[in-house]
């Protein structure tokens, strides 16, 4: 726009001084040819922006790496042609704690109702909250530009692929399989113990049913396990912004993580076990219990909106008086980064299976006798993982 208004004004500059000095009526036509285009796009260019308005629409979800567009409408009252209509639009990412500006330059059109879209960045996971810092109607001329009235917030959820991998659970002696006690919240996987009988629905196994009172009362009922109050799984998600050397952790190890961990937790839930899923912060570690589809829900939610620390790495000591308080006995880390050390200090108080997503790398499990590591690269995440043996 600067460059447009340099050399409209040295145009007309130039022609002003050729009509004083040589008193030519071609000079003078040109002079007021230059000031009627600038009175009429600039009239031009302030009756659009009194008589329209932009309004913003998105998505409020999609997947990961699924397309997904912010709608940009421009309702004009008189169809009358303007110039381009420009407009800021900042996004940031709750989860990675990044901000984005997005300069947008929509073409000149005469329809009443003009519709445009822009795509949006849906290769990491995270909440993002999108507003329009401004929008501006230019002239035709591109030499003035005026502001449009416009305020807009909204947001979009990247949630992670759930993929379809079976987790078959190994227990180490030390963890409980069941316990004398039961919670008498919420139900479990333990059949042994009653929790309630209710009616029968159709995703309920057939084992499930109670025959003899189903017979009695002439519909299907099912018992539903109780949940061992001294028995709980734990799904810790490690991961940071950089590493330990501090550097970013990659967007394909981020992504690929969180995939993995929402398809553990959702394969659990579908076997009907229950249990937390914790993600590391600063100074605290947040959970959120799973045993329903509704809950598993609730837990994308916390973990893409919640952000994320700095660095990976989980604290021993906090993680030790965090399983202490829950009596937590089953422990699945998924994580980016290694640390024996931590490992080797947290299977000396749980039975730990412990998930490694890498950026490079083969496949492999070890068993360091304490505890087992699954090694997985990102580009077999989705594509070769199949079952992960936690």
């Amino acid at each position: 726009m600067l460059r447009r208004r340099i050399v409209y004004i040295a145009a007309f500059v130039v022609a002003l001084i050729t009509f004083v000095g040589t008193n030519e009526p071609l000079a003078l036509g040109v002079v007021a040819v230059l000031a009627i285009m600038f009175a009429g796009s600039a009239g031009v260019c302030l009756f659009t922006a009194t008589r329209s308005t932009l309004e913003f629409k998105v998505d409020p979800a999609c997947e990961v790496r699924h397309p997904l567009a912010l709608s940009l409408e421009v309702h004009r009252r008189i169809r009358i042609p303007a110039g381009r209509i420009q407009c800021c639009v900042h996004s940031r990412n709750i989860l990675l704690s990044e901000q984005h500006d997005i300069s947008v330059d929509m073409d000149a059109s005469d329809a009443r109702v003009a519709r445009y879209e822009l795509p949006l960045d849906t290769e990491s996971c995270g909440r993002v909250e999108l507003s329009v810092k401004g929008a501006y109607v230019c002239d035709p001329l591109g030499l003035i530009r005026r502001m449009l009235p416009c305020a807009f917030s909204g947001s979009y959820t990247v949630y992670p692929h759930v993929f379809d991998v079976t987790v078959p659970l190994e227990r180490a002696p030390r963890a409980t399989f069941s316990g004398i006690a039961y919670d008498p919240r919420r139900r479990g996987q333990d059949r042994s113990e009653p929790f309630d009988i209710r009616d029968y629905r159709v995703t309920d196994p057939l084992h499930a049913i109670h025959w003899k009172l189903s017979t009695k009362l002439d519909k299907l009922l099912v018992r539903e396990a109780s949940h061992p109050s001294n028995y709980d799984i734990l799904l810790l998600v490690d991961v940071g912004r950089c590493d330990a050397s501090g550097n970013p952790v990659p967007t394909a190890v981020l992504t690929a993580l969180f995939n993995l961990a929402a398809s553990i937790s959702f394969e659990l839930c579908r076997q009907s076990m229950s249990h937390n899923v914790a993600f590391m912060e600063s100074d605290r570690i947040s959970d959120v219990m799973v045993d329903t589809t509704a809950s598993f829900e609730e837990m994308l939610d916390l973990m893409v909106g919640t952000p994320l620390p700095e660095s990976c790495g989980v604290d021993a000591t906090l993680f030790d008086w965090y399983r202490r308080e829950r009596s937590f006995t089953k422990t699945v880390l998924v994580t980016s980064f290694v640390d024996q050390a931590t490992f080797t200090e947290m299977a000396g108080v749980t039975d730990l299976s412990v998930v490694h997503v890498s950026f490079e790398g083969s496949k492999a499990v070890a068993d360091t006798g304490t505890f087992t590591l699954t090694s997985i690269p990102v580009e077999d995440v989705e594509t070769r993982v199949k079952s992960v043996v936690i």
